[in-house]
């Protein structure tokens, strides 16, 4: 997970959406029993606040982790990595619900607590499967649609020298790839799928656009966000059931976007 991508999807209207649904739903069903100690309004602070926390303390954990090198990260069980955000906002109940009630509200740790780690598991995994794959898609959708125009060319200004592109492709992590091997590239949230000439595809840990910085067009061409295909594979542009495609020497047929239609055209009339 890249950590510039994984911070912004967890503060994303997406995820704040899922934990405020969540907060409503611990409200509502009050499993410590606040409402019989304080006031409704006290109760929904309570609720609010504690997962505020839980998910700030969630997202240093995430930051102390991925400084680490990542050959020297180790994998961590999702209940050894909720762990200490659930102690956080254990603690943080005890303190302020004795506050908000005057004393009343007594924390009891055990069996109460167990159920409330059984409960924080399973809307964690729900978020890890849903919750934060939508927020990925959508932070990604909202990229796409900022990307500015590309601005006019002047005529009286000469265009800068083309950046020299090197003959591999390197990506964090992974040994470099031949960029004249590299046929077909898939986005995947976080992961890119490279297939290539030798073998079975890689899966690798990275964004499409750090494998778009080290090509060109005369490398290939990307008729989709997700997706990008090399000069080597395309062979021409098909239509089925009123979509385009980029049909591929191998008989995959690649989706092509409306907005990009006329530049992949453009790009295999010249080749």
């Amino acid at each position: 997970m890249q950590l510039q991508t994984a911070i912004p999807a967890i503060f994303s209207t997406t995820s704040g959406l899922f934990f405020l649904i969540l907060t409503l739903l611990l409200w509502i069903s009050d499993p410590q029993d606040y409402l019989d100690y304080m006031p409704w309004e006290s109760a929904l602070f309570l609720w609010a606040s504690g997962i505020a926390l839980m998910v700030l303390t969630y997202t240093a954990i995430l930051t102390v982790w991925a400084s680490f090198p990542e050959a020297r990260r180790i994998a961590i069980p999702i209940l050894f990595a909720g762990l200490p955000a659930f102690v956080m906002a254990t603690a943080y109940h005890r303190f302020v619900g004795g506050i908000l009630s005057d004393g009343a509200w007594v924390q009891n740790l055990w069996p109460s607590h167990f159920y409330m780690l059984l409960i924080q598991l399973a809307f964690e995994a729900m978020y890890l499967r849903y919750g934060l794959p939508k927020s990925f898609q959508d932070l990604a959708a909202r990229r796409d649609e900022a990307e500015p125009p590309l601005p006019a060319p002047i005529a009286d200004i000469p265009a800068p020298p083309e950046p020299a592109h090197s003959s591999v492709i390197a990506l964090p992590g992974e040994t470099p790839i031949r960029l004249a091997d590299i046929l077909l590239v898939r986005a995947q949230e976080h992961y890119i799928e490279v297939h290539t000439a030798r073998g079975e595809p890689k899966i690798i840990r990275a964004r499409i656009a750090d494998f778009l910085a080290q090509v060109n067009d005369d490398h290939g061409i990307q008729p989709h966000r997700s997706w990008w295909v090399s000069v080597h594979a395309a062979k021409a542009l098909v239509t089925e059931n009123g979509k385009r495609f980029l049909a591929l020497h191998s008989g995959l047929k690649i989706p092509v976007s409306r907005a990009r239609l006329g530049d992949v055209q453009s790009w295999l009339d010249e080749l």
